[in-house]
C-alpha cells in the first residue's frame, strides 16, 4: 500500500529549498549510473527536459553530467550549471 506522506526525517534529507531563475535552463537534479547518467532540466518557458551527455538543449549541448552538476557546450564555451542551494 502507498504512504501518504513521506517521513519528515527522509522528506527533510531529500529536499533543498532554493529560489529558481525564471530565466536560462536550470538544474533539477541528476540520476542514473555513473556510466550513463542524466539531468532534469527547466529549460525557459518552464518545461522540464530529461537529458544525457550528447542531448542538445537549445543550442547548447550536455557534455558532461557528475553527481551535482551538467556541462553544457555553445559556440565553443563550457559552463557548468549546479543544483539550485549548492555551491
Amino acid at each position: 500500500m502507498a504512504q501518504d506522506q513521506s517521513n519528515p526525517i527522509v522528506a527533510k534529507s531529500a529536499t533543498t529549498s532554493a529560489s529558481l531563475s525564471s530565466r536560462g535552463i536550470v538544474l533539477l537534479g541528476v540520476f542514473g549510473k555513473e556510466s550513463a547518467p542524466g539531468a532534469l532540466l527547466r529549460v525557459p518557458g518552464g518545461r522540464i527536459e530529461k537529458v544525457g551527455v550528447g542531448s542538445r538543449v537549445g543550442s547548447h549541448r550536455v557534455v558532461a553530467i557528475d553527481d551535482s552538476r551538467v556541462a553544457l557546450s555553445q559556440g565553443g564555451r563550457a559552463e557548468w550549471l549546479t543544483l539550485p542551494g549548492s555551491r
